[in-house]
């Protein structure tokens, strides 16, 4: 299934997130797609809040870590950037596939859909496009219980 809505700031972003975060099960990949600043991370960051990581710890890119774990979250959360990958070789090193087939943990992967043949068929794909400052237009592919729990949310209010 897939859908397209548009988030008109940052509030709708996380409405969106908290969404998401009650329909999300362990073991789930969500590819986030979209350029340099489009809003991959500040999505990932509204849902480890959805998740219940406290405000005290940061949540910032994995572009250089590659790899940081939530493990307060509830469930636990795994983002990953993997622009500077080269290749799908270089993801056994990540560990990203034992936290999805363990299903362990919610992995939201940036810059993953190069490698979806070695991490396999997301739960849900996200492809932000800036509109404004703050405003994106987005679109949603994966499992009809994602999209139909991100269509009711309120993200236009």
């Amino acid at each position: 299934m897939s859908a397209r809505l548009d988030l008109v700031d940052e509030a709708a972003t996380i409405r969106l997130a908290r969404a998401l975060a009650a329909a999300l099960q362990p073991g789930d990949l969500v590819l986030l797609e979209g350029g340099l600043g489009a809003g991959k991370t500040f999505f990932v960051g509204a849902l480890a809040r959805a998740l219940g990581v406290p405000d005290e710890i940061p949540i910032q890119s994995p572009t250089f870590a590659l790899v940081h774990e939530y493990p307060e979250a509830s469930p636990p959360l795994v983002h990953a950037d993997l622009y500077r990958l080269g290749d799908a070789d270089e993801l056994d090193y990540l560990d990203l596939g034992d936290a999805l087939r363990s299903g362990a943990a919610i992995v939201c992967v940036e810059w993953g859909e190069r490698f979806v043949d070695a991490l396999g068929a997301p739960a849900l794909t996200l492809r932000l496009t800036p509109t404004g400052p703050t405003s994106r237009a987005l679109d949603l592919e994966g499992r009809d219980a994602l999209i139909a729990a991100a269509l009711a949310s309120p993200t236009a209010l």
